[in-house]
């Protein structure tokens, strides 16, 4: 090759390197984020659950809060996701029961929490406490695109992990697996629900591993605690790696406050807030998986 060819060949190469380069930038530039209509959201779950109002009563909210105080502690042959599904928000879901007032033809959220889909054939996760609250005629859950689908059935419970399992009538969806446990340190992120902020993204990392004594229980119980942002409406939402893998779920909030005790009043400056979740060996243990 000679030296006009070694230089013709340099000049296409860098232009053909820019033309990649621009499109690459006109591509990043035209992608438009994921946008959230928490109003439409909040219609479509209303909508949607209410739709099954008429099914001889069969979802209702006190007929589950029953099913959870007889349930298993544990369930086997579940079909766990292996891959983390294309999108996360896929598999996260909102969660909670709708009622009638009798005074207009709406249905109206009795409580939306968070919740994510374990199996592709609608099995879902979310807290105890969930569920142990919930009130209203249907109970159900709908997803990012609004679609609705009623919970069938309690499958499995733990009080002193706040961990219920349970069937909706969704198939063939996206499903988080569940992960290896996260390292103190390690990063993570949350999805989930605050006050009705929905799919709300949030990332931090695993502060500490505790002991939590229990009444009823010999043994205490294992929580993660977590520097990522929830609030109420967040309880159930997945916490994720960063290979969108399930390391844990959020359960509550601990705040502390600046001189003072537990239970006293006037209370002084917050400090600082304790994010406690649901560690994924106890949900492992729930599903029969070490």
């Amino acid at each position: 090759m000679n030296g006009f060819d070694s230089l013709h060949s340099s000049t296409m190469y860098g232009l053909r390197m820019k033309t990649l380069f621009f499109l690459g930038l006109t591509a990043f530039a035209s992608a438009k984020p994921s946008l959230i209509n928490d109003a439409a959201a909040i219609s479509s779950f209303e909508k949607g659950i209410g739709a099954y109002s008429d099914e001889e009563k069969s979802y209702t909210a006190e007929k589950f809060v029953k099913e959870l105080k007889a349930a298993p502690e544990s369930i086997a042959d579940l079909k766990l996701a292996t891959e983390a599904p294309e999108k996360a928000d896929s598999a996260v879901y909102l969660v909670g029961a709708v009622y009638n007032c009798g005074k207009c033809e709406h249905w109206h959220a009795a409580g939306i929490a968070s919740a994510w889909a374990l199996t592709s054939d609608g099995v879902m996760v979310t807290n105890y406490h969930v569920f142990e609250k919930a009130k209203g005629d249907v109970m159900g859950v709908s997803d990012l695109k609004g679609r609705a689908y009623p919970v069938t059935k309690v499958l499995a419970a733990s009080k002193v992990n706040d961990i219920v399992i349970f069937q909706t009538t969704a198939t063939d969806i996206a499903a988080f697996p569940l992960g290896a446990a996260a390292e103190v340190g390690s990063e993570l992120h949350v999805i989930s629900h605050p006050k009705k902020r929905f799919y709300t993204h949030t990332t931090g990392i695993v502060s500490r591993y505790h002991l939590r004594p229990n009444k009823d229980e010999k043994k205490p119980t294992i929580w993660m605690s977590i520097t990522a942002d929830y609030a109420v409406g967040s309880s159930g939402g997945p916490v994720l790696n960063s290979e969108d893998h399930i390391v844990g779920m959020v359960s509550n909030t601990q705040s502390i406050y600046y001189g003072s005790n537990p239970g006293e009043e006037p209370k002084g400056p917050l400090q600082m807030v304790i994010k406690n979740c649901v560690p994924v060996s106890a949900i492992k243990a729930i599903t029969g998986k070490k």
